[in-house]
């Protein structure tokens, strides 16, 4: 099979292929063996040892060895994974212009794989996401195979299938620091533990000893909004025994303005008004709401360390330390404002303008993002293997809440409080981990192991001028009483199998148990199999059960925050702790875990020359999953819906040599999937989530998604990329599909927002080995979604300036051009 160029470089020694991972790992080693014998050897140890090398047959080339889904000493490539793994490599994720962090190039590289636009309250600084159609927090997140801690926002107001979730924020992980992104599209709670139902994303750090690259990257979108990166990566050895690789990003997007005026705004100015839109901080006076990408800039830092302590034991250590800044503006609030016309009541004198003008609240979230991992890991003298590790890590999301007011706040001398910190939250998880596998055979491993994991979730209050009375407008501070500090701990035991029955068929078999302090314990399964019918073609399907176990921040969040309702009014919306004695008298009751249930099956083919297919169905029926439910305006999370997931993935790869100096590869990748709610579960005989927002979880996604991308290399120093991105029709999630009957025929109706495809491309040249310049555009034809008309009967937000889908994944932010400069050394 031939290797893609964009995944792989191989080298040969002495008639044998090697991957990159190999020469990354063995760099400086192998030259000390001139003996095809101990060169083997060598190879073969790290293989088991990192489980990121492959070791072929003279002449053979090999596929990426994937890390994610098999603990077994032998490494497996995609093709030989008994359930569909991705793998993108550092280029790869590269070659993603016009994104704020790594969320949007996994949204541009993985069909399966959606993300909203980072729009309202605290989603404009953490993004949802969604594997499968699945929420965040149904996807379990690993670096270096390390579970990676969660972030400390609970999503109140992400699209469907996303509300209530609290998943990790991996924007916090910077791209140049890594190797590859493992993306596993199948259920392995029994493998990892909670939330992998929708699958696993794995980052692998890079892990050279020496060389490293500089990059500096600057673009515009065709509206002018300008953005820029600088980044750095640098291997450096540790004596002869070890190595530390350390990567450092920082950037600043300026925030995007798609939006029209507020039509309320428009009459003030037409009226004569003066200094409406004034307040505006984007530099898009005289709007007085900015619609879009919110303003975001960040310092991200990783290391990825390792040493050598023995032939049969080594020291490893990584993690990361981020600071980030993001800046979302508010709804607008006209002069008739109840909490300004109470300062202005007060006798506030610092609000002339405001008085004709109105104002326009904006937030500030600030996070700050670290993890640690230390452990030992090695061989014993039977050959068991182990690694043992401790790992700490933390995300806190300070808010701050600018240009508001409070009528309920005091005056400090005559002014009105404008600035307020409504109270931050703050995230913190420490793992213990021990892990053994065993060779019992030449056809069985044997990997058990433990975990004990303890997380605290933390509400600070806020100032008294943001949580006083009725609370600051647009984000009401969080009170002393709400505020607390709420922990749980749980262990897991585990046991998983991998037999390679015959020549033909491999299984694996594993089994999990778990204990939570706060709901007791859980078990979970998984066999997966993959039969190889012939040389070209071979089988695979597996069946599992999964749990996402709810976390301490969705079981005692506190928050009010604003909102526009379905009459296009400001209102306040509170949210109750599920155990809360408020919501007790309601009929709820304590969160429990989310159960899952996997069913997956395909074939990969190698259909020709360089061609390969992969086709996977998959079906994941997911009960008790927790949604925000609400009776007698107290809102609450409860286990509310039963799921069904259900779609197929088909991954398409070829290479084309046209010439001697010629050769595309090409990848198409195509997703469809659909979401259908089952049962909407009564509390006290009522249904709590409403059919509107059943709907919305069905019809938000689209069911269909594709890239297609043609890389091009015309010689060793010009290379072009051309890529298509497909997002297929999706409802908005304003209004319901049939509407509200009436005389005059249905209202508010949702509007079908029809296929978008962006198109993608890419130069790059490379006079030499050690400089690339590269000029890229995104979406170069500088396509929209369908704007949402101000027609009869259509619920739109034409009322609050804003003419497209609000948190449609086709993003509404236009074209985008950018070059790049980078230096290998």
């Amino acid at each position: 099979m031939r290797k893609k160029q964009s995944r792989v470089m191989n080298k040969d020694l002495d008639g044998f292929t090697l991957s990159s991972q190999v020469s990354e790992n063995v760099q400086g080693v192998l030259p000390k063996f001139k003996h095809k014998t101990l060169w083997l050897a060598t190879a073969a140890i790290l293989a088991a040892s990192t489980h990121t090398v492959a070791i072929a047959q003279p002449g053979a080339d090999v596929e990426e060895v994937i890390v994610v889904g098999s603990r077994s000493a032998k490494p497996r490539t995609v093709s030989d994974s008994p359930v569909p793994v991705d793998v993108f490599s550092s280029e790869d994720l590269s070659r993603v212009g016009g994104g704020a962090d790594i969320t949007d190039s996994l949204n541009a590289l993985v069909p399966s794989y959606l993300a909203s636009p980072a729009t309202g309250d605290g989603s404009a600084f953490v993004r949802p996401t969604s594997l499968r159609g699945l929420a965040s927090d149904q996807t379990l997140v690993l670096v270096n195979g390390s579970r990676r801690h969660r972030s400390s926002l609970v999503q109140l107001f992400a699209p469907a299938a996303n509300n209530g979730s609290h998943g990790t924020d991996i924007a916090m992980i910077p791209g140049i620091a890594l190797k590859n992104i493992e993306v596993l599209r199948d259920g392995a709670a029994a493998q990892y533990g909670s939330d992998a139902i929708a699958g696993v994303i794995n980052f692998q750090l890079k892990d050279a000893a020496e060389g490293g690259s500089v990059e500096a990257t600057y673009g515009n979108h065709f509206e002018g909004e300008s953005s820029w990166k600088l980044a750095a990566n640098a291997g450096l050895a540790l004596g002869n025994e070890g190595f530390i690789n350390l990567s450092l990003e920082t950037n600043d997007n300026e925030a995007l303005s798609r939006g029209r005026q507020n039509p309320g705004a428009q009459t003030l100015i037409d009226n004569g008004a003066e200094g409406v839109g004034g307040d505006a901080v984007f530099g898009d006076a005289p709007l007085v709401q900015t619609w879009g990408r919110p303003e975001t800039s960040g310092t991200r830092f990783v290391f990825n360390a390792g040493y050598d302590l023995s032939d049969t034991m080594s020291l490893f250590s990584f993690g990361n330390y981020a600071k980030t800044d993001g800046r979302y503006r508010f709804f607008y609030r006209d002069p008739s404002n109840s909490d300004l016309v109470e300062s202005l009541e007060k006798g506030a004198t610092n609000l002339e303008r405001e008085t004709t003008a109105g104002y326009t609240p904006y937030l500030d979230g600030e996070q700050t993002d670290y993890s640690l991992v230390l452990g030992l890991k090695g061989e014993f003298q039977n050959e068991t293997t182990y690694s043992a590790s401790l790992s700490n890590g933390a995300n806190t999301l300070d808010y701050t809440l600018n240009n508001s007011l409070n009528g309920d706040a005091d005056l400090v001398g005559t002014d009105a409080v404008r600035v307020f910190n409504t109270g931050d939250y703050e995230q913190e998880e420490f793992n213990i981990n021990i892990d053994f596998g065993t060779q019992l055979n030449s056809d069985l491993f044997l990997a058990y192991g433990a975990e004990y994991r303890d997380e605290t979730f933390t509400q600070k209050s806020g100032d008294q001028a943001a949580y006083v009375g009725g609370g600051v407008s647009g984000l009401a501070g969080t009170r002393p009483e709400d505020a607390g500090q709420y922990s749980r701990d749980n262990y897991a035991v585990y046991v998983d199998l991998e037999q390679e029955a015959t020549d033909a068929l491999l299984m694996q078999y594993a089994v999990r148990y778990e204990d939570f302090s706060d709901f007791g314990g859980t078990t979970n399964w998984k066999i997966a199999s993959r039969y190889r019918v012939s040389d070209t073609f071979a089988l695979r399907g597996a069946i599992s059960t999964g749990f996402h176990a709810p976390t301490p921040g969705q079981a005692n969040l506190r928050s009010t925050t604003t909102t526009i309702n379905g009459s296009n009014q400001v209102v306040d919306v509170g949210l109750l702790p599920a155990d809360s004695p408020e919501v007790a008298s309601l009929g709820g009751k304590a969160l429990t875990e989310e159960v899952a249930t996997n069913y997956s099956f395909g074939f990969t083919a190698d259909l020709f020359d360089s061609t390969t297919l992969a086709i996977d169905a998959y079906r994941i029926e997911v009960d008790g999953r927790i949604y925000r439910a609400e009776i007698d305006s107290v809102s609450f999370y409860t286990n509310a819906l039963d799921i069904l997931h259900q779609g197929v993935d088909v991954v398409l790869t070829s290479g084309v040599e046209w010439g001697n100096d010629y050769s595309t590869d090409l990848v198409f990748a195509y997703t469809y999937g659909s979401v259908e709610v089952e049962g909407n579960n009564l509390v006290n005989g009522a249904q709590v989530v409403s059919d509107d927002f059943v709907e919305d979880i069905e019809n938000n996604y689209p069911n269909n998604k594709f890239t297609f991308s043609a890389t091009t290399a015309f010689s060793d120093s010009i290379s072009v990329l051309a890529r298509i991105r497909y997002i297929g029709d999706h409802y908005d999630e304003r209004g319901t599909i049939a509407g509200t009957p009436s005389p005059q025929g249905p209202l508010n109706v949702s509007q079908q927002v029809d296929a978008v495809m962006y198109t993608d491309l890419e130069v790059s040249y490379s006079p030499n080995m050690s400089w690339t310049v590269t000029l890229g555009g995104s979406n170069i034809f500088d396509e929209y979604p369908d704007e949402i008309e101000d027609e009869p009967g259509v619920a739109n937000r034409i009322s609050v300036g804003l003419p497209y889908p609000r948190r449609s994944v086709a993003n509404y932010e236009g074209g985008y051009w950018y070059g790049k400069v980078s230096y290998q050394f």
